[in-house]
């Protein structure tokens, strides 16, 4: 299993390229940019400026932001200019993002990534002068590149949770990529089945998919403000409403009651109420929350059932702002990769 690293959530683009470089230093595989507070592909740009042997990802590309040829475009440059390093993840976004931002309606959104997939990797591995015809329900293209891809093709994988997306995302794209809050069981037991079966419908061999999972990770050697950052930040998924994939992956493992709750509670700015009904089992299966030692053992429980642990830091209160911050994380980074290496 590999380790790879979620950034973009950080107050500049210059603290992004530091992280990276320290990242890289601790042995990471992959450095993914989001399309969030940031553009994941201009963050992307920026991380392979300041890495030299990494690969960088997004995780993820906004569909409903993009048209599937320009974000085909952008995956051809950036795997041009990072030498081969990069991947390419894509997802519908959220509520969040495409209604109250965007004013966009992002219904329909299985007819549409089917449609995105396909011609994103068209797009990605048309040679010049090579014909690029697709014409689906939600998108279409007729293009021809003007030169080589700098790779014959790059990784693309596709963001999904619930079965039926899952389904597509084993038919379509290259993986699945998984969004934080994934118990393993989640992924072991419902993601990859529903992705299996989706890629056996098309006649794709299942073995060929990859799973990457994205995890939150609440390290402190204090162990309560440990689990304490990690309910705050389980709840801040519900305001100022609900995230709709974070609730129906809740939702999905059984904690409806909270789910519930925390709907009602988050909007209203009643942080304190909600953090203290946050199941323990919560926390402990689907977050990555602890001291050093602990952390590192919940990171082996996903060797065998990711191919790529996506480590996503969770800020502590006692948090100064500096790369100080980042110490103990890029410690049990360190440490997780020595682990899998003597796996071996």
């Amino acid at each position: 299993m590999k380790i790879g690293m979620m950034l973009g959530f950080e107050d500049s683009i210059k603290t992004i390229a530091e992280l990276s470089r320290e990242a890289e230093r601790a042995g990471v595989n992959t450095l993914y940019t989001v399309d969030a507070g940031r553009s994941a592909t201009i963050t992307a740009a920026a991380v392979i400026h300041a890495t030299q042997r990494a690969r960088v990802g997004t995780y993820i590309v906004n569909a409903y932001a993009r048209e599937p040829w320009m974000v085909g475009l952008e995956a051809r440059d950036l795997n041009e200019i990072s030498e081969g390093r990069f991947v390419l993840g894509v997802g519908t976004g959220n509520l969040h993002f495409n209604d109250f931002y965007m004013g966009i309606d992002s219904r329909r959104s299985r007819e549409k990534m089917r449609d995105y997939i396909s011609i994103v990797q068209g797009v990605v591995s048309g040679r010049a002068a090579e014909r690029v015809r697709y014409q689906g329900h939600a998108h279409r293209i007729r293009w021809r590149a003007t030169w080589d891809p700098a790779t014959p093709s790059l990784p693309v994988y596709m963001s999904a949770s619930g079965p039926n997306m899952v389904r597509i995302a084993g038919e379509v794209s290259d993986g699945v990529a998984i969004g934080i809050m994934s118990s393993v069981e989640f992924v072991r037991d419902v993601v990859v089945p529903n992705a299996r079966a989706g890629a056996e419908s098309v006649g794709k061999n299942p073995d060929s998919l990859l799973y990457p999972t994205a995890a939150t990770v609440s390290v402190n050697q204090d162990v309560a403000m440990a689990r304490d950052a990690s309910r705050a930040a389980i709840c801040k998924l519900y305001h100022p409403i609900p995230h709709p994939y974070y609730d129906t992956q809740l939702r999905q493992l059984g904690y409806t009651e909270f789910a519930d709750q925390a709907t009602k509670l988050m909007p209203a700015g009643r942080l304190e109420e909600a953090k203290a009904l946050v199941p323990d089992a919560v926390i402990d299966s689907m977050t990555i929350t602890g001291n050093l030692e602990q952390c590192a053992a919940r990171v082996r429980q996903y060797e065998g059932v990711a191919d790529e642990l996506i480590l996503a830091r969770t800020g502590q209160r006692s948090d100064k702002r500096t790369m100080q911050d980042y110490e103990l994380f890029f410690e049990l980074m360190s440490l997780a990769k020595q682990q899998n290496h003597n796996a071996f």
